[in-house]
């Protein structure tokens, strides 16, 4: 509902990631590791633990029309009892500026970032896949509201496409060099 102000908008990717040297038992244990598939996960420069299993993510920066955002979520992570390593997010700073210098709470804009996402070993043993899915919903500030349509949803667009891109090009080239690191440090300790 644009004339009220009320947005929402997403975008889901199926991630199928091919690790060397894998099977099934390893990725398990790999995926066991929070912390390893947290730091697989995300640019290891834009993250970090707030507290036991739960990390912030920082997004780069992202220009919506005249709108800044800068934000951040803090995602718990765990292993459930199948296996499968699972996030969701449980807190978020969108870091919003309406114009340069104008910053604006979340609250005023009603916005909310939710973030759900899990991995696990593919069938074939060979590689981690999945799917990871945001959300995002708020209100628009009055002046944005007649902003023709396809700008906005061009915007949109671009905003879900960015995000898309970034998690699943940090996921899959953090994942091979993590997983790799992981089956060197198991063959010194074993």
């Amino acid at each position: 509902d644009r004339m009220r102000g009320k947005i929402e908008f997403g975008s889901s990717s199926i991630i199928r990631t091919n690790l060397d040297n894998a099977n099934e038992a390893s990725i398990r244990q790999w995926l066991s590791d929070d912390e390893q598939i947290a730091m697989s996960i995300w640019d290891p420069k834009l993250i970090k633990e707030v507290e036991p299993q739960v990390y912030r993510l920082k997004l780069m920066t992202l220009m919506f029309v005249t709108i800044q955002l800068s934000p951040h979520v803090d995602v718990r992570m765990w292993t459930d009892e199948k296996g499968s390593f699972n996030l969701e997010s449980v807190a978020f700073d969108p870091n919003i500026q309406i114009l340069p210098g104008v910053g604006v709470s979340s609250d005023q804009l009603g916005i909310l970032i939710d973030v759900v996402g899990e991995l696990s070993p593919s069938k074939d043993g060979g590689a981690v896949e999945g799917k990871i899915s945001f959300v995002t919903k708020g209100e628009l500030p009055p002046p944005m509201r007649l902003l023709p349509e396809p700008v906005l949803k061009a915007s949109l667009s671009t905003i879900n496409r960015t995000i898309t891109n970034f998690a699943t090009s940090s996921f899959q080239k953090g994942a091979r060099k993590n997983y790799g690191q992981f089956l060197r440090s198991e063959k010194v300790s074993a």
